[in-house]
Formats: structure tokens, sequence, C-alpha cells
């Protein structure tokens, strides 16, 4: 992200905390909340001369995003990496995580993007190390059962005044391909359950908002942390 302006940080905050893409949301919808509820999932690597701004473009009118008046003054450049979920006519729901700050979600512009379909298979070493998104961290490390890792986490919420509600994330998981469950041995309707994407060099998180207090989540894109 290269702009520093407030409005942009704010509005970057509208989009991340906004309701679920659930069916029967309109279909312009590009937010932050239902981002992790696509089914499939690419790596996009915005392309165009050294110098240029590619905007993004949001949802917040009937006719976004295909009006230049939805553009957005938050903007990435060429190089820059992007998670992509879905289309809608000529633009790409993305996902842009700064190595510092909050991530932009919105739409981009098709022809500003070269996508790539994610990794079937990732070898069990990538998943090592902690990775972060906002105030919430996962971590892999070794499990001694061969093809298994042992993951942990903490995710945070943080409300008004000192209302802060925590969750977490402790099991032994088994990847399958780019993707793990965490909590797949357990049978309660009630229980902690996130899946996890690898895509690109980025971990695409989706849990079911029973890992924690009121309003935790541990859904989002993540890098990892160095």
């Amino acid at each position: 992200m290269r702009s520093i302006v407030l409005t942009l940080f704010l509005l970057s905050l509208l989009h991340i905390s906004s309701t679920a893409q659930h069916e029967g949301d309109p279909e312009n919808w590009c937010r932050g909340g239902g981002f992790t509820h696509s089914n499939e999932f690419k790596v996009g690597t915005i392309t165009g001369k050294k110098g240029i701004k590619v905007h993004f473009y949001n949802d917040l009118q009937e006719d976004c995003p295909a009006s230049e008046k939805c553009r957005d003054k938050a903007y990435i450049v060429p190089g820059d990496k992007i998670v992509v979920s879905r289309t809608f006519g000529n633009f790409v729901c993305s996902w842009f995580s700064p190595a510092k700050g909050m991530p932009t979600v919105g739409w981009i512009k098709s022809a500003d993007v070269t996508l790539a379909d994610a990794r079937s298979n990732v070898p069990l070493t990538e998943w090592l190390g902690e990775w972060s998104y906002a105030y919430n961290s996962i971590k892999f490390t070794h499990n001694k059962l061969a093809g298994y890792l042992n993951v942990t986490g903490d995710a945070l919420w943080r409300g008004l005044g000192d209302n802060v509600h925590v969750g977490e994330l402790d099991d032994r998981v088994e990847p399958k391909g780019n993707r793990l469950t965490v909590g797949e041995r357990e049978t309660d309707e009630y229980s902690c359950k996130a899946t996890v994407r690898m895509i690109g060099s980025f971990l695409v998180v989706r849990d079911n908002m029973n890992c924690g207090g009121a309003n935790v989540t541990f859904s989002g894109v993540y890098r990892r942390k160095r």
C-alpha cells in the first residue's frame, strides 16, 4: 500500500469488517469479511509500466465497481502480489496485504492483473514458521508423527475501551495438497474448526467463528512473519 492518507486507512477498515459475502448478498460486493468464503483462490500479480498506479474500486453504490466514481484513492503498483477470490464483470475481488499496516480489499480491473492457479501440492516444510494478519498469528512446527504438523494460534478482537476478546488454535494437523483443517477430528458442532489454504506465498484462513470469544475470528489472509 503506497498511500498513507488517513481516510484510506479508515476505508480499508470498513471493508475488512463488513458483512460476509453470503448467498443473497449483492453480487458486486467485495469485502474483507466475506473474502475467505470463496471456494477457489488465485494468485495475482499487478502488471503494467513502472510507476503507474492501479487503483482499487469499491462496492458502495449499485453501479460499482464499473463506474469511475467508485475508484478509491488506495492503489497498488506493478509487481505487487494479491490474492483473488472471484470475478465480477471486468474486475477481480482482491486482497492486498502490505508488509506493514492493514490490508486493502476491493475490486481491481482484470486487465491490470495476471492470474495464476495456486499449487495443488505444497511440501510440508513450507508451512513451517509463524504467519500473521492484523492482530492474529498462526504458527506451524514439526510433529513427531510423519506428515503432521503442530499448529497454534492467537486471535484478538478489540472493541471500545477495554473490551477485548481472544481466541486460540491448538491442534495436530495433516496438510493435504495445499490445504489443511484445524479441528478436523472434533465432532461437537460448536468446536473450533478452520480451513487453511496456501495460495502462493499467503495463507487464506476461514474459521467457523467458534475459535474464541464474541466477534473473534481467524479468517483472513496471512503473510509469513519475518
